[in-house]
């Protein structure tokens, strides 16, 4: 799912409604490095309140992120979880280009989009395969990890 259409909502006599949808999520960069969510998408939990006319929607998205680790280059498989809360006036029109907007026009919300940005949100500054990950050696560039014993000679300076 990529659109969802907010007229699809029945709300019960609270005002609220919930839906729980699977949303595609492209490859995307990050740190320079390539990462993907697991099979291509996240799981995204969308609440609905609606006071009059003006809907509040609260998403809470899961996901499994999957790329190269930031120290070792090895796999890493980070779990993500994230939250968002929108906005939608009574009338709201169709996005102008040249503003800036939120995720949502002529009552169709860009789940693809909003689910990408809190999931960019929700990553850590380090995408790591483990918390102690060593990293690569700054000589030779051999896995730590593998070989947490590495170590190299001591070039010895030369004499004065």
């Amino acid at each position: 799912m990529r659109r969802f259409d907010l007229r699809s909502l029945h709300f019960d006599q609270s005002g609220e409604t919930w839906r729980r949808l699977p949303v595609e999520v492209e490859p995307f960069v990050f740190g320079g490095l390539d990462y993907v969510a697991r099979d291509g998408a996240a799981d995204l939990l969308l609440t609905a309140s609606r006071i009059g006319g003006s809907v509040t929607l609260v998403a809470e998205v899961e996901a499994q992120v999957t790329g190269p680790c930031q120290r070792c280059l090895g796999d890493a498989d980070i779990a993500v979880c994230a939250h968002g809360v929108e906005y939608v006036q009574s009338g709201d029109s169709p996005l102008d280009e040249d503003a800036e907007a939120g995720y949502v026009a002529a009552n169709v919300v860009d789940v693809e989009r909003w689910v990408r940005d809190l999931i960019a949100e929700g990553l850590s500054g380090k995408l790591l395969c483990s918390e102690d990950c060593a990293g690569l050696c700054s000589t030779c560039g051999a896995d730590l990890n593998a070989d947490p014993d590495h170590r190299h000679e001591a070039a010895e300076a030369p004499a004065v």
